[in-house]
């Protein structure tokens, strides 16, 4: 199943983000733009998804209450 960004309506965009410290593997994940990296530590309030296209993150049990993010491109 597909997840659609509940903002942009897109679903090709949508990525899981992952958090822990990141394996090699992960860090190709998140070249390919295949996940978001969501940091070290996790919390019950932290969202599951962000869509590339848009910036939104949100959580899968409040899909219209999340935030929209900053890249996290390494400057």
């Amino acid at each position: 199943m597909k997840v659609k960004c509940p903002k942009c309506k897109t679903s090709n965009a949508v990525v899981p983000i992952m958090y822990g410290y990141p394996s090699h593997e992960t860090w190709e994940k998140r070249d390919r733009g295949e996940i978001k990296l969501g940091g070290c530590m996790a919390t019950d309030v932290d969202p599951d998804y962000h869509c590339n296209k848009c910036n939104y993150e949100w959580n899968m049990d409040n899909p219209h209450y999340g935030h929209y993010s900053d890249s996290d491109e390494e400057e």
